[in-house]
């Protein structure tokens, strides 16, 4: 009995019947060269690099906020969960579905023996990949928490980053919209308002930013993006008081959120 939990090489071909209907250089090529393409092909067993894992799936809608990237990779990593469990399940099927073919000898069954390892592969593969994501994961939530300081933190201390974010968001989209179109949107203005930073400040800010940068560049200074992200930092400390003002100016209180309803670290609620 083949020991079928490991790599089985499969060669494609067909009964003798249809001999004449086939290319028999072009068989024998498939066969030659067909085992190196899919051990390189093993390398791209998940649908993105670590490079476009990292640098945009957990920076899309999030910006550069910590706690939002790291809030993006348990999400990201949960999906992957769900999907290794699933696919556990298949591959296991496969198994024994190919050691009740592995000894029939008609070519009906023959052909499903290597459809199916092909199928075993696949899923192998796709496995493969759902860890080398995870594990990439792993690794910039660790980068996230030392390059920031972070030993440990909760759904409170997220919480209390959400006004900044949201600040230094609505100061990037608005930044995008003058680079886009030259104007504000609609759906920007109210973003600001909605959390108390007037829009004719925003746009009066971001508008000096560009124009000061269009200057550097005129003068064949090359600026670089950090520079960008630290204008919206420097936009987020000014004007992450609004929030305040504006949530009193509602609910009556600055810090409306409540922590009892929140999933609290039990270390930190120990000290």
């Amino acid at each position: 009995m083949k020991d079928l939990t490991t790599k089985l090489d499969v060669t494609f071909s067909l009964p003798a019947v249809f001999a004449e209907n086939i290319n028999h250089a072009a068989v024998a090529k498939v066969n030659d060269f067909l085992p190196e393409l899919e051990a390189k092909t093993r390398a791209f067993d998940r649908q993105n690099s670590q490079h476009t894992l990292s640098m945009m799936t957990l920076t899309m809608l999030n910006g550069q906020s910590p706690m939002r990237m790291m809030r993006q990779i348990m999400a990201e990593t949960e999906k992957r969960k769900m999907a290794l469990a699933e696919a556990q399940v298949r591959h296991a099927e496969l198994i024994v579905e190919l050691e009740e073919l592995e000894d029939k000898v008609d070519p009906v069954s023959q052909a499903k023996f290597r459809q199916k390892c092909v199928s075993k592969s696949a899923m192998e593969s796709k496995i493969n990949g759902s860890f080398k994501d995870i594990a990439t994961m792993i690794d910039q939530y660790n980068n996230i928490k030392e390059a920031n300081g972070i030993e440990d933190w909760d759904e409170a201390d997220f919480e209390a980053e959400e006004k900044r974010h949201h600040v230094r968001r609505a100061f990037e989209l608005m930044y995008r919209n003058l680079l886009d179109g030259g104007r504000a949107q609609t759906a920007t203005i109210e973003y600001l308002q909605q959390h108390g930073v007037h829009p004719q400040v925003c746009l009066t800010e971001v508008s000096g930013y560009v124009q000061h940068t269009g200057e550097r560049i005129a003068k064949g200074d090359i600026p670089l993006g950090s520079e960008l992200e630290e204008f919206l930092d420097q936009m987020a400390d000014k004007y992450s008081v609004c929030v305040d003002q504006t949530a009193e100016r509602m609910f009556g209180k600055s810090n409306f959120v409540n922590t009892d309803y929140m999933l609290r670290l039990e270390s930190k609620d120990d000290t």
